[in-house]
């Protein structure tokens, strides 16, 4: 348990529904079935994907590039655990409407279950080829899920820190989740799949493994200092079935910013609109206070907490 919680509770209008208790229960509940939802949206996405990449033979990189229009700000995403570069689309749109302006460009690691080392790698390769064909001003890295260790690890060890500006971590499981451990029966279901679509990369199941908590990668992450110069945020959910316990989502680094979403779910941080909007906010509001980036009328608290090992703020927002 935390030795030292300081907690800020702004002033709510008359009749905000934040004060109801029963009103924060019902939304809660009502997220567990969007979350659903969203369940369904990333399998057909990435049903799409899986196609194009395993019967089109679709590049994502070049066809991607071909759609840059000399924006300045540039993000890239990189996609969780048995996911793709067709779940990010939505985000993509979003960060390039004309209103944001911002050239957006998924990671495209494969095999996702490599060695997440070797992923970050991968991706650190493209990151500096980007920049040098693009010369941007500024720079962002999303992870969502796995995808936000692989974008951590890039800082961390790879010198990530040098080019870019703020790092968001969505649904990112800092500190390993339990979940990991179904990834044996996961490897044996790919497979079986491989049987019939020998383009399928041999499943190994590393970076699975490197996400249950305690692992030597999750040490060797949360054992080195973040890089000073870059604002990181970490977004996640109050229930996450596939972070547990979600408390595992908190980055744990007195740098940075964990605003906690009271939803259930792991997709809702890369689907949602409420979650969209702060990923929106942290990327392009100032922060030279820690909590600018959100209204008065969404952060429900603000908490200060400091344990044997770590120290860390953390916003909680319906």
């Amino acid at each position: 348990m935390p030795s030292n919680i300081l907690t800020f509770k702004p002033k709510l209008a008359k009749g905000d529904n934040n004060s109801k208790p029963i009103f924060a229960n019902i939304r809660l509940l009502a997220s567990g079935y969007a979350e659903l939802y969203y369940i369904f949206q990333n399998f057909m996405d990435h049903i799409i994907d899986f196609g194009e990449s395993n019967i089109l033979g679709q590049k994502y990189l070049p066809v991607r590039m071909k759609e840059y229009k000399g924006q300045k700000k540039i993000a890239f995403i990189y996609h969780g655990y048995f996911q793709g570069t067709v779940g990010n689309e939505r985000l993509e749109r979003v960060l390039e409407s004309e209103l944001f302006n911002i050239f957006a460009i998924s990671g495209t690691y494969q095999p996702y279950s490599q060695d997440i080392r070797k992923s970050a790698e991968y991706e650190m390769k493209i990151l500096e080829w980007v920049i040098k064909n693009t010369n941007p001003e500024e720079v962002y890295l999303i992870g969502h899920s796995q995808g936000g260790l692989v974008a951590r690890y890039m800082i961390q060890f790879l010198g990530a820190d040098k080019f870019i500006k703020k790092a968001i971590f969505l649904s990112t499981p800092h500190k390993g989740t339990n979940f990991a451990y179904a990834s044996d029966i996961n490897k044996i279901f790919l497979e079986s799949l491989r049987k019939l679509f020998r383009k399928i990369p041999r499943i190994e199941g590393e970076s699975a493994r490197q996400m249950r908590p305690n692992s030597s990668f999750i040490r060797e992450l949360n054992g080195a200092n973040l890089p000073t110069g870059v604002d990181y945020t970490s977004i996640y959910t109050y229930i996450d079935p596939v972070i547990f316990p979600s408390s595992n989502a908190r980055l744990p680094y007195r740098e940075a910013n964990n605003i906690l979403l009271r939803k259930i779910g792991h997709m809702q941080t890369l689907y949602d609109f409420q979650a969209i909007e702060l990923i929106l906010k942290t990327l392009l509001l100032d922060f030279g206070k820690k909590d600018n980036f959100i209204h008065s009328s969404q952060l429900v608290e603000k908490r200060y907490i400091k344990t044997e090992k770590s120290e860390f703020n953390e916003f909680v927002s319906y």
